[in-house]
């Protein structure tokens, strides 16, 4: 290589640098000033804050509509992770291992929540849920946030499905295996970390969700990011900001076992 091609390159590369290192700051910093705006002692939000103080978290703690939001916020998780993780392993056997007709179609399906804007299923689950009768019920924003959730287990699944061969299902089937035994006892270890992973994204995706919960819940069945914005409207305290950063600690730790999990599940 010559060296104004090395020098292109090397200028290339602090550009790259320069760049992901501006985007990383922009990513950063706003959800540092949440995080120091928490602790402020006075009653508005003041950045720098004036001093430190941990009386905003201990009234979060003891405010009764944020913990009944919180609760909501993760019975309505674990139950659309769990049922985006069932239709996410289906989906990926159907379109990986059985090729089935229709499994394109299946594919599209299962991934398009994930580039398809929340307001425009919010709209068009907002009447299907008032004719079922399910309108402000907890079922209503379960089965919401299960479809946006979707994309997270069927893309983690049909990966690790693709990473190993079939032929050790073949195998198991042939020595007198039927489905069920053959997917518990082969399939599923195989694929077991990209499930961990499927569904603990699709229970962060659920615990951030704010569009759907605005259409779908009701007082009684509202999230915590649904409160918090009902809050934004009336007053702005550093109330708001301790509850912004316990759901900022919350998705933190899920990415973090979601990075983690798995490759201890390998191990195991």
């Amino acid at each position: 290589m010559k060296m104004s091609e090395k020098m292109i390159w090397a200028a290339w590369e602090r550009i790259l640098r320069a760049l992901v290192t501006v985007v990383l700051i922009g990513f950063l910093v706003p959800i540092l000033v949440v995080v120091a705006v928490s602790f402020e002692p006075k009653t508005y939000l003041s950045f720098p804050p004036s001093g430190f103080s941990v009386q905003w978290y201990v009234q979060f703690i003891h405010n009764g509509d944020y913990t009944s939001a919180l609760m909501n916020s993760i019975l309505i998780g674990v139950a659309a992770a769990s049922l985006a993780t069932i239709a996410g392993i289906c989906g990926a056997l159907g379109v990986i291992r059985a090729a089935a007709p229709g499994s394109t179609l299946v594919g599209i399906l299962s991934v398009a929540p994930a580039v398809l804007p929340q307001i425009v299923l919010a709209i068009g689950l907002y009447p299907i849920s008032v004719w079922l009768g399910l309108q402000g019920t907890l079922l209503a924003v379960i089965f919401a946030h299960a479809v946006i959730g979707l994309p997270f287990p069927f893309i983690t699944v049909c990966g690790a499905l693709t990473a190993y061969s079939s032929r050790l299902e073949i195998a198991s089937m042939s020595l007198g295996a039927n489905y069920f035994q053959t997917f518990r006892h082969v399939t599923f270890p195989m694929i077991r970390p990209a499930v961990i992973a499927g569904f603990i994204f699709a229970f962060a995706a659920s615990l951030d969700e704010l569009v759907l919960a605005i259409f779908l819940s009701s007082p009684a069945t509202r999230t915590l990011p649904l409160l918090l914005w009902e809050q934004l409207n009336f007053q702005i305290t550093p109330e708001l900001a301790a509850a912004a950063t316990v759901i900022l600690v919350v998705t933190s730790i899920l990415i973090f076992a979601a990075t983690v999990l798995p490759r201890l599940s390998k191990r195991g």
